[in-house]
This record gives C-alpha cells, structure tokens and sequence, in this order.
C-alpha cells in the first residue's frame, strides 16, 4: 500500500500537488473567495502563498539569523525577525479580516524589515531584497496607484541611508573609499529593476483585473440572455420550434409545439419534418424557406398543418435564420387561428343576417310610425260611430289592414334570425327563481338581487332556453353597468294591451299580455344611445369586452314571440327594460276588441299635461279630451311651474312625466309640493316603482303610471287619484 502510494506521487507528481494545495486553500481561504471575481481570487491565493512560505520555511531563514545576531549582539534585527514572522503566521490564520488589511500589514511588515537591516547592517543584510519584496507585493495585492506610493517609500529609504552614510559613518562601512558613490549606483540599480518588476507586475495585474470583469460582465448577460430566451422559449403559448435549414431536421420545441399538434418532444426532436408529415400542402413549405433565403425573415405566413390525431389548423408563421453550431438554422412561431377562422366566419354570416336585420328593422320603424298614427286615430274615430253607422265597418277594414300590415312588420323584423325555438308554456314566475340562482353565482357579490313578482301571472309561450338567455344577457349588462355595486330590480305582472295603445309599443298588438321588467341603479344612458341599444353589434363596452349582439339576440326573442321590448334610461340614474310576452291563454283572443263599456269614465277637471315628447303630449290630451278633461301643456318643469303660477287654482291633477331636460321631473315634484300642496300630481316614468320612482312617491307624488301608458290604463288611474279625498 505503502509503496503505491510512493509510485503514484512520482508518477503523478502535479496531481498530488493540486490536490494538497486545493485542501489548503479550502482550509486557510475565506468562504465567500469562491464566489468573488478571479483577480480577487488570485490575489487571496498569493497572499496565502506568501504566509504559507513564509510560516513554514521562515525557521529555515530564521534560526540561523537569530543566532547570528545574538552572537554579534544585534537584539533589534532579531526583535523584526520574530515580528515578522509572527505577522505571516496570523494573517496566515486570519483568514476573517479583509484583504486589504492583510495585504497592508503584510507590505508593511515587509518595508520595516528592509529599511532596519538597511541602517543596521548596510548591503550585507540584505535589506534592499525586502524593500524590493515590498514594492512588488503592494503591486500584486493592491494595485498600481499603492506600488507607486511603494516605489516612492523605496526611494525616501534608500536616500535616507544614503545620507547616513555620509554623515553617520555607519560601523558597517569596510571600505570607506567612496563609500556614498558606491552606495547611491547600488541604490539606482536596484530602483531601476524594482521599477521595472512592480509596474510591469501592477500593471499586469491591473489589465487583468479589467479584462476579467468585462469577462465576467459578459458571461453574466449572455446567461441573463440565455435564461430570458429559455423562460420564452419554454412559456410561450405559442409553438416555438428550431429545425435546420438544409436537413428539416428539428432540433427543439416548445410546450406551445406539443399542445397545438399533439405530439410529444421525443417524438419529434431528431427527426424530420417530412418524417412527420406536418406540412399540408409542401409547397407552402418550399415558399417559407425561398422567403428566408431572400429575405431572412417572414412575417404571418398562413398555412395549414396538420396534428397527430389528423385534425388540420390553420395557422400564422413567423420564423427567421440564424446559425447555431456553424449551421444555418430556423426559428419558428407559430400562432393557431383556426379558432379565430372560424369566429371570422361566423362573424361575417352573423354581419350579413344583422345587416339584413337592420334594414328590415328601419323599414319597420318608419312604416310602424305610419300605421301608429293611422291605427290610433282609427280607434278614436271607432269611439264616435254607432255599429250601425256605415262608417264603423269601414273603419274596421282599416283595422284589419292595420293589423295584416303590422303583421307583416313583424315577419321582417324576425326575418334574418336563424335560431329555432321550442316554445311551450310557461310559468315566467319560476323561470326567474330558477334563473335567479345563476345570476348569483355569475354576477358580482357586490350586487343585490331583488324580486317582486306579480300573483296569478298569467302563462307565456316560450322556449326555457331562450328565456334563460334573455335574463343571463340583460342580468350582466346591468352588472357592468354597476361596477361598484347596486341593485338589481326583476318585476313580473299581467298587462292589457287594447288597439288604441299600439302606437306607443311599435309592433305590439292587442291583447293579454306579461310584462318582464328589469331595472339597475347603474351609470345609465343618454338618450342617442337608448335609441340604437338593440342595433346589432353597437356596444358601449370597451373594445373586447362586449359583441353588440346580446342586446339584439334579446330583441329578437322578444319579437319573435311576438312580444315588445322598450328600454328607459338617463344617465346617472339607471335604466329599466320592459318585455311583454303575449299571454298564452289570451293568444286566440287578439283580435276582439274593447267596447266603450270597458273603459273608464271621464270627468271635467283640468289636468295639467307635462312630457317634453310632443306626440306624447298630443297622444294623452287627444285621449283626456275626448273624455271631457280640460287639458292644459307643458314641455318641461319650467313650463309646468309657470302655468301653475297663472292657473294654480284651477288645476286638479298635474299628470308629470319623470324624465325631462331642465329642472327634470323630480325637482319640478319638489317645488309643486312646495307652493301648490293642494294640487294632485300624477308622476310618469319608464322606471319601475320600485326603483327611482320610489324617491318621488316619497316626495309627496298621489300616484304613479309606467310609460308607455295605455288608454284605459290613463283615463283609470287619472279618474283613481281625482276621486280620493272626495
């Protein structure tokens, strides 16, 4: 074993060295060198090389020196001696105190040392070697502007026993001939190769210092580099793949690669894209690299590749060149669109059927507006003839040419809609507590949901489905119209629609009917965008967070079952939408219509009419005039409180609409209450009485009727309120 050992230490001699050298600096080293720059590595390991040799080989040097100087009786030479060699020793050991301070010590250590044996024993001591050991070891350790300091030191010594000598007669001297000139062209000789080794070392040291910390900088970008190429290469959803350029051959691949085609790295990496069949069509191949080669880099080239299980996508690639290994390679990212395809397509056969949609909806309007007018002075005409008078039969082929007309209307509005329905009857009441379960799940916590739902509802045909689909859509537009929370209101009651109140609900006709009313407290609507909100693709959302179409799915539901939809808004103030669904027990009987015995009596009080809509206002005093009411108009709250300044006392009923420019509604209730508390006021709004219209029942209002309001509707509510107190 033993002679083993002495076979491999000479047959490996620099092996045994390193590895005895390596344990020792592993012992005698500070921990944190290893992770520090190299010229601060280099310069710990001289430093422990000088204290080794100096700790270990020092008694060597040092014995015979202290029993020299003893025998001579040199008590200070050997007081240095020890000193210095118990400063190697700890700074050997004292591995914990920083560099600069051990480099110092150990310079200076070495400068006393030179200069006491330089004044002590002349050139025979050997002196001048430390003070040259000196300068080159502040060189090596700390840097070139300290060895200049230590050159300048070196000098100041050396002239210093210069003068001694020519002034001290040192009893060192042998020969005193010349003794000074002797000494002063020893001193420039060892200056001149001092200064020639400790600059030379200095700045050595010095360029390295720099070179290594460009190195290492560099190092550490192109790692940084390397490591945020990794993490896109890696994370991407993308598929990000590197192939050759002459073989196809991949050489790696993203995750994004393995989810969009299927296939998994081993799979794929080494073999090439011919070995694979992706490509579709190898022509779109073929054009990708001519283009690369042309140009170096293509930008969405849409081709077709096809996954493992055989699906095709449609995809856009981008790929450039680059060289890897000496050999030209490609980059490539691709992006799957055949999803986005699909959208673009389906969106552009939902534009053309909404285009449709809209044109059929504008013809609707207009002739609506016409038949409006014609159907509701027809009734009032009906209203003044006998069934006997030849002209009430006439009057009633109008009707029905109104109604075939209307009718026709309704075929257009529904016309471009492709979805088919599976109506039933249904009970509205609990589609909406079923509903409402969803909505709380879906719809921030933030919001409350709130029902107040009619008794006795009547039953609407209708498709569950669809009527899901109309409350989830107008349940989050509300909630995006409250993004800080708020209220959301869902009201059902049965509603009668009679001939004389279609033009006040375009495309309506007579009959039994289910009104469906949400309301929020949201940021609400001006006026120009109430009037396109049920326009295919119009949103007020920001670009990507809304289609434009939900609003228009819901209307066109409503239509088809024959329903109507309003919407009533005003910014600041929320907005409430109205649906009436066509009663499924009174579907047969539509078209009887209401006789004079139904409706309500008149009476001959004056009622102040206050709606800043003309034909509103032109609609309600045609109907309370014909009914013996003395009507008196205004446009808006102004107008209102100026008639009742004039007329105060003559005024019964102040029939109020909510919603006015100006003062608005409210304030003109306010100050109604204020100087004319005995006047009545009946207050109009498109909003639930439940929502903002609570506010003014509280302020004193008598009474409140839904816009659009109906005839009979009118004439019963405005006789109700007259008649209380009497």
């Amino acid at each position: 074993m033993r002679q083993r050992r002495l076979d491999r230490f000479f047959t490996d001699p620099d092996g045994r060295f390193r590895r005895w050298s390596s344990a020792l600096e592993r012992r005698f080293l500070p921990s944190s060198v290893w992770e520090s720059d190299m010229l601060i590595l280099w310069r710990e390991r001289i430093l422990f090389v000088t204290c080794f040799i100096g700790a270990v080989l020092g008694p060597v040097v040092l014995v015979p020196s202290i029993i020299l100087c003893y025998i001579e009786g040199l008590w200070i030479v050997i007081l240095l001696d020890l000193f210095a060699y118990g400063t190697a020793v700890a700074i050997l050991f004292g591995h914990r105190i920083p560099l600069a301070i051990r480099a110092w010590s150990v310079c200076l250590v070495l400068y006393l040392l030179g200069v006491g044996l330089l004044f002590m024993l002349g050139s025979v001591g050997a002196g001048y070697i430390w003070l040259f050991g000196a300068s080159v070891m502040v060189g090596t350790l700390i840097g070139l502007r300290a060895s200049l300091f230590a050159l300048m030191m070196n000098v100041v010594a050396l002239s210093a026993v210069a003068l001694f000598i020519a002034f001290g007669q040192p009893e060192w001297i042998v020969d005193p001939t010349n003794a000074v000139e002797r000494w002063l062209v020893m001193s420039l000789n060892f200056m001149l190769l001092n200064t020639f080794v400790t600059l030379t070392t200095a700045m050595m040291l010095g360029g390295l210092q720099k070179a290594l910390s460009k190195e290492m900088e560099m190092g550490q970008n192109l790692r940084q580099s390397e490591e945020r190429f990794r993490a896109a290469f890696r994370t991407s959803p993308d598929s990000i793949a590197i192939s050759g350029l002459a073989d196809d051959r991949y050489v790696d691949i993203n995750d994004g690669f393995t989810t969009m085609l299927g296939y998994d790295r081993d799979t794929v990496i080494g073999r090439t894209i011919a070995e694979l069949n992706i490509w579709v069509d190898p022509q779109n191949r073929l054009a990708l690299i001519q283009a690369l080669k042309a140009k170096g880099v293509v930008n969405n080239m849409e081709v077709r590749l096809a996954a493992k299980d055989g699906i095709v996508k449609t995809v856009l690639m981008s790929a450039t060149l680059f060289d890897y290994q000496g050999l030209p390679h490609i980059l490539s990212v691709t992006r799957d669109v055949t999803a986005l395809k699909a959208t673009e397509r389906q969106l552009q056969q939902a534009q053309k059927m909404e285009a449709i949609g809209v044109l059929a909806g504008g013809i609707a309007h207009d002739f609506n507006n016409i038949l409006q007018v014609i159907n509701g002075y027809t009734q009032l005409l009906t209203l003044e003839k006998n069934e006997t008078d030849p002209d009430h039969a006439k009057l009633g082929e109008i009707e029905k040419a109104v109604g075939h007309a209307a009718q026709l209307v309704r075929q257009l509005l529904t016309f471009s809609r492709k979805a088919e329905s599976k109506p039933v009857a249904l009970d509205l009441n609990k589609e909406i507590v079923s509903i409402r379960k969803i909505l709380e799940r879906t719809l921030p916590k933030m919001i409350d949901i709130n029902l107040h739902l009619g008794r006795e509802l009547a039953p609407v045909t209708a498709d569950p489905v669809q009527i899901e689909q109309v409350l989830l859509n107008l349940g989050t537009n509300a909630a995006d119209a409250m993004p800080d929370g708020g209220t959301l209101l869902i009201e059902t009651e049965n509603v009668t629609f009679t001939d004389d109140d279609l033009d006040r609900h375009v495309g309506a006709r007579a009959g039994e009917y289910v009104l469906l009313s949400l309301s929020d407290t949201g940021e609400g609507m001006d006026k120009d965008i109430v009037e396109n909100i049920f326009e295919p693709f119009f949103t007020t959302k920001e670009f990507g967070k809304g289609t434009g179409l939900g609003l228009a799915s819901v209307y066109g539901i409503v239509k088809s079952y024959g329903g109507h939809i309003s919407c009533y808004s005003e910014v600041g103030r929320g907005t409430t939408f109205k649906l009436y669904l066509p009663a499924a027990e009174r579907l047969a009987a539509r078209e009887e219509k209401n006789t004079d015995g139904d409706l309500p009596k008149g009476g001959t009080e004056t009622v102040l009419l206050v709606d800043d809509e003309e034909s509103i206002r032109t609609f309600a005093a045609t109907v309370l005039g014909r009914f013996g009411y003395r009507v008196l108009t205004g446009a808006s709250g102004e107008e209102a409180l100026e008639v009742l300044g004039r007329t105060g006392g003559n005024i019964a009923l102040v029939l109020l609409d909510l919603g006015m420019p100006g003062m608005g509604g409210h304030k003109c209730l306010q100050e109604i209450r204020k100087n004319n508390p005995s006047v009545k006021v009946l207050i109009a709004s498109g909003y639930s009485m439940n929502g903002h219209v609570k506010k003014s029942l509280e302020a004193g209002a008598a009474g409140y009727i839904g816009k659009p309001y109906q005839m009979n509707v009118l004439l019963r509510k405005v006789r109700e309120i007259l008649d209380v107190g009497r």
